[in-house]
């Protein structure tokens, strides 16, 4: 929904517009608690700031104009899913580093994970 969002971006117009389309209200601090939404909500704002009208006018082709709005929503969420790539990477190099300091060498990192006892799990023995 954000990657596609138009004019004036505020939480309550979010909110408002999830309604919409889900018939739940949500309250701000509940979307803030995901960094995935407060991250998306704010490089979308950053993107929408300072950004003007065109001047030249919509072409009169609807094939035309669907396609500049499709072209829009993936440069969007490609600067979204970058933004997100991005803080990713930061995570990555954090958990590296802390890692390290507590002596986990790469081959512990690494290890493959235990096979969950399936039988047990369903009752046989």
């Amino acid at each position: 929904m954000l990657d596609e969002w138009k004019g004036k971006l505020t939480w309550e117009l979010l909110l408002d517009a999830v309604e919409a389309s889900t018939g739940h209200r949500y309250s701000r601090f509940t979307f803030a608690e995901y960094p995935e939404i407060a991250n998306a909500f704010s490089f979308r704002k950053d993107a929408l700031r300072g950004t003007l009208p065109r001047g030249r006018g919509e072409p009169r082709d609807e094939r035309v104009r669907e396609a500049l709005a499709q072209t829009d929503r993936y440069k969007a969420k490609a600067g979204r899913l970058e933004a997100e790539n991005q803080l990713l990477l930061e995570q990555f190099v954090t958990w590296a580093i802390n890692a390290e300091r507590k002596g986990v060498t790469l081959d512990m990192l690494n290890a493959p994970l235990p096979k969950p006892p399936r039988d047990r799990s369903k009752g046989v023995d």
